[in-house]
């Protein structure tokens, strides 16, 4: 959709004293329907990446991207508010106060996590949720590298097993050399690029939350989940493996869990796959919108 054919209003939602950033875009020729509140990943960058990439959605759904507490134009907050929780709850305050009727979720690497504990938490709120980039709980160490060893070679597994039990400046020069190329296949668009480029990045909120990555199992959330739900992930992710993203979907209550694995695709879906992407989530939006 071109940007002539939509229109985008700024808008500041209040929760428990804090400020938050939050983008509307929609239609200009389109009735008033379903919409899509997405989150970003991170933790620590803004949602102006998920603003561009999700902009051709506004023509069959109201497009909702917030600043997470602590990220881009919200308020910082505090680091104890710097929790899924508190981050759920803010997104659950967004929907009451935008008005949004049973809004598809979608949340996109680490703001998948904050869907799935959204809908455990709010679950008469949103009429479906799409989980991309991530899976209920993350592989360890080991199973990462041996992942990372089986898609780019051994020097790959050794760099990320060193960094992760004797990190140093040696140790990180080489994740960035094997491993964090494994992180897209393709570059992003120079329109993503420069918006990447220009992003905020809030490096407390990553420092803060990132120590509890493996100590995260969402899987009894998803088991309370009353929605339909679709897992999203790149066949090539080094960081998720095919068997914890076909459980994560297996997790949700028996026939609502989908799985859709993107070929060629690494995590960074929106680089290597953004048309495939909106594809899926767009017919996604759309079948829950003609159940409900």
């Amino acid at each position: 959709m071109a940007a002539a054919d939509s229109t985008v209003e700024v808008r500041r939602v209040v929760v428990d004293g804090a400020s938050l950033h939050v983008t509307v875009s929609r239609g200009r020729h389109r009735t008033p329907g379903p919409a899509l509140v997405a989150l970003h990943g991170g933790p620590g960058i803004d949602g102006s990446g998920l603003r561009l990439t999700l902009a051709p959605l506004a023509d069959a759904a109201d497009v909702v991207v917030p600043d997470q507490r602590g990220h881009g134009a919200s308020d910082l907050s505090t680091p104890d508010r710097w929790n899924l929780d508190d981050w759920a709850d803010d997104l659950a305050a967004v929907i009451d106060d935008l008005g949004l009727r049973r809004p598809v979720v979608l949340g996109v690497s680490f703001g998948g996590w904050v869907a799935i504990r959204h809908a455990a938490r709010h679950p008469g709120q949103p009429a479906g949720l799409i989980v991309a980039a991530m899976t209920a709980r993350l592989p360890t160490v080991e199973q990462v590298a041996a992942r990372m060893g089986s898609l780019a070679g051994p020097a790959a597994r050794e760099a990320w097993l060193r960094d992760h039990s004797q990190p140093d400046a040696e140790s990180a020069a080489a994740v960035r050399e094997h491993c964090l190329p494994l992180m897209a296949r393709r570059a992003p668009s120079a329109a993503l690029a420069a918006v990447r480029a220009a992003q905020s990045y809030n490096p407390a909120v990553n420092e803060h939350f990132t120590p509890k990555f493996q100590e995260l199992d969402l899987t009894p959330d998803l088991g309370t989940v009353a929605c339909p739900a679709l897992v999203v992930t790149g066949a090539l992710d080094p960081l998720l493996t095919p068997e914890l993203a076909a459980a994560t979907a297996s997790a949700c209550p028996a026939g609502t869990g989908r799985l859709v694995t993107i070929p060629g695709a690494a995590h960074d879906l929106f680089a290597d796959a953004p048309d495939l992407v909106l594809d899926e989530v767009r017919r996604f939006v759309l079948e829950v919108a003609a159940g409900t």
